[in-house]
């Protein structure tokens, strides 16, 4: 738990490259021998400290929650979209250091990739996609969208705000609530004129 625990704080800090196995050993109180004993590789310490944020994280009452608001009449699909990106990034902003060395190691690691696959597929984009099914079946999606092209289109601009908002960090003055709203709007009405 020590050398878990050691190795997420410097990968929120450092990255993974930036992580040193010899560093995490010292901040754990172990030796590097004893860490590698726990941990064959570097690899396995990584996919060990990155994937099970993504298997907990509160997923399953976020959907509950989600298909409870779809449950109430008066939901639309900007109420759906408002409240799924709100709790997708305050859960990522809680540890946004964390989340952008995922999202960053993910694009480079292929064995975690691996690994995270099916756990988003089951957790994320099949509860996403049922959820944008049920909408469209009620005539809050357009009957002519394509739901996985939506699914997509959602999944890029939430991981995009998050990349901008925590990663690249363009500047304090960030009202996310107005934000929110904003891609809301635009996945409600689109950007060309009337």
């Amino acid at each position: 738990r020590a050398i878990v625990t050691a190795a997420m704080d410097l990968i929120a800090k450092r990255g993974v490259d930036g992580a040193t196995t010899a560093e995490i050993a010292r901040r754990a109180g172990v030796t590097e021998k004893t860490l590698f004993r726990y941990f064959p590789s570097k690899k396995d310490l990584v996919r060990r400290v990155l994937l099970p944020p993504m298997l907990s994280g509160g997923l399953t009452r976020h959907w509950d929650e989600l298909n409870e608001l779809l449950r109430t009449p008066s939901a639309d699909f900007k109420a759906w979209y408002t409240l799924f990106t709100t709790r997708r990034l305050a859960a990522a902003a809680r540890n946004p250091q964390f989340g952008a060395a995922f999202l960053l190691e993910l694009a480079s690691n292929a064995e975690l990739r691996d690994g995270a696959e099916p756990v988003w597929r089951e957790r994320v984009w099949g509860p996403m996609r049922d959820s944008l099914r049920t909408m469209q079946r009620e005539g809050k999606v357009r009957a002519d969208v394509d739901i996985d092209s939506l699914a997509r289109v959602i999944a890029c601009m939430n991981l995009g705000y998050f990349l901008i908002r925590h990663a690249l960090k363009p500047g304090p003055a960030w009202n996310d609530e107005h934000e929110i709203g904003q891609m809301a709007d635009l996945l409600m009405h689109g950007a060309g004129a009337r």
